[in-house]
């Protein structure tokens, strides 16, 4: 028999779940779990197996040590809050296509091959491209630990990386409920922060006044091409930048609450490279301002300093990976023109931006609002490659930044007007999310691939891109590497049992890459 006194919290019949994780935990967790992708990618390239299980199981294990040392250990997370942020993190992506349970966008054409190409040929492996032998160069953390506990399975990958994905945005989200005090401020926060978008609805109306006829199965290309991407659409089409991105954000925002060191965010950094380079532009001034508060007011120790130095130390290789003959990609000025930039920041920024600026009680400093203000407002004028990437990626954590900072606002509002404002501005942001939602319901759920990226490439429905996106030959990488494999450059005919379907009146339906 079960006496009432073995559990404190029990007082007659009603039994109070109190069981709680540290944020520690959670934090040095994911820590380890960006450490081992930075690992696994020595064997991507031809380290031997058994040095790699080494440095697997010192260097991740010294972060993971030092990252739980640092945290402070008094901010606790129920399990209640935690499981719950773990079942948003699989319904999210579940909706966006992984499992293969849904619709899956176009842009993972290009994502099944490359997981497909890592899981079923031995590390390293080249393609026989443009003449010459060439290697996969292209931000791979989110592929390595699926590719290698699923193989050849083409099953296993897809369940792999769910389960891997949400495993991490689950822990994402969940440290991110202690930047808010109660339930009620948690949920808002919640739904503030998957909904957030832009008035693309707004930009798609004026498009179809001038020109009769808009686009309204994905929205957000009113702009031009111009676009501050909508929380939903970011984790649906590319998980992986988000996801970077939002790391970035938590713990920048948990060094600001002071519930992390300056160690946990300097370290993160290069460890996201893998995941994403392009986030680290859009980090950049946070870092800088980071460092500047950190050396000015001395809250800094050799702790910290260790975080950072393993955490680099662990990048490296990805770095010059990633670098490698990156300069073919190009970049430059790109602005957009003088009444499309003007509409972009009065609907995609502004409705954000003057709320939590006026707002002189809210938790996020302002200083913090002021540069991610900045960072939206310089962003559309620069480009890398041949598309609007570097606006849309790059922006993922000053976005991240100005939604936490929206949610907190609207925790605290009052006044019915300043309500009716909120809800308005959310409701016209939600329908972009709403739209991506409803294509993954709308078609029929991806189909399995049967051509390699090489062959993907060529099959693929959307705009041209030059093979340097992807790829870079083998003679400029700056370590010797001898490929154990190689990609068969005869790919069938039909990449997919069936075609892969567009929301009709795409821009770019069916029409293949060169």
């Amino acid at each position: 028999m079960i006496r009432a006194s073995t559990f404190p919290h029990f007082t007659g019949v009603q039994f109070k779940i109190s069981a709680s994780l540290p944020l520690r935990t959670l934090t040095t967790a994911m820590f380890a779990l960006f450490a081992l992708d930075n690992v696994l990618l020595l064997r991507f390239l031809g380290s031997p197996s058994i040095l790699v299980a080494v440095i697997a199981l010192v260097l991740p294990s010294a972060l993971a040590m030092i990252t739980y040392r640092i945290m402070p250990g008094a901010c606790r997370i129920g399990v209640p809050t935690v499981m719950f942020c773990f079942l948003i993190a699989a319904i999210l992506l579940m909706l966006g296509g992984e499992g293969r349970l849904l619709y899956a966008t176009p842009d993972w054409q290009v994502r099944d091959a490359v997981l497909a190409d890592m899981g079923t040929h031995r590390w390293p492996f080249d393609y026989w491209l443009d003449g010459r032998s060439q290697l996969l160069r292209a931000p791979v953390g989110m592929y390595l630990v699926p590719a290698l506990l699923g193989g050849a399975s083409q099953l296993g990958r897809d369940w792999i990386l769910f389960a891997h994905n949400s495993l991490i945005l689950g822990l994402l989200l969940a440290q991110g409920s202690t930047l808010f005090e109660d339930r009620r401020a948690r949920l808002v926060a919640l739904i503030v922060f998957v909904a957030f978008s832009g008035l693309d609805v707004l930009g798609n109306l004026l498009v179809q006044l001038a020109n009769g006829e808009a686009r309204w199965d994905h929205i957000e290309d009113w702009g031009d091409g111009y676009q501050f991407s909508s929380h939903i659409t970011q984790i649906f089409w590319v998980p992986q930048h988000a996801i970077a991105g939002w790391v970035a954000a938590l713990t920048y925002m948990l060094w600001r609450r002071n519930l992390a060191p300056i160690g946990v965010f300097a370290a993160i950094l290069p460890l996201m490279a893998l995941w994403s380079p392009l986030i680290l532009f859009g980090a950049m001034p946070f870092a800088l301002f980071a460092g500047f508060r950190t050396l000015s007011t001395k809250t800094w120790n050799w702790r910290d300093v260790l975080c950072c130095t393993i955490a680099t130390s662990l990048a490296i290789p990805a770095l010059i990976y990633l670098t490698t003959g990156a300069e073919a990609v190009g970049s430059g000025l790109n602005p957009p023109k003088a009444l499309v930039y003007v509409l972009i920041m009065l609907l995609e920024v502004m409705p954000f931006l003057l709320p939590v600026l006026r707002d002189t009680d809210n938790g996020i400093d302002r200083t913090t609002i002021i540069i991610s203000g900045a960072c939206l407002f310089l962003m559309p004028s620069w480009t890398i490659g041949m598309f609007n990437d570097f606006q849309m990626r790059a922006s993922i954590m000053p976005l991240a930044l100005i939604a936490i900072a929206y949610g907190d606002w609207a925790c605290r509002l009052d006044h019915w007007h300043t309500k009716i404002f909120f809800l308005t501005i959310i409701a016209l942001g939600a329908v972009t999310g709403v739209i991506e939602i409803a294509n993954a319901f709308r078609f029929a759920p991806s189909p399995v691939p049967h051509c390699s990226l090489t062959g993907v490439w060529d099959h693929q429905i959307g705009l041209s891109a030059p093979h340097s996106s992807y790829f870079a030959d083998r003679s400029a990488f700056k370590f010797t590497l001898n490929p154990a494999d190689r990609v068969n450059s005869v790919n069938p005919t039909d990449c997919w049992d069936h075609p892969w379907q567009m929301p009709i009146g795409s821009a770019v339906e069916q029409q293949a890459r060169p």
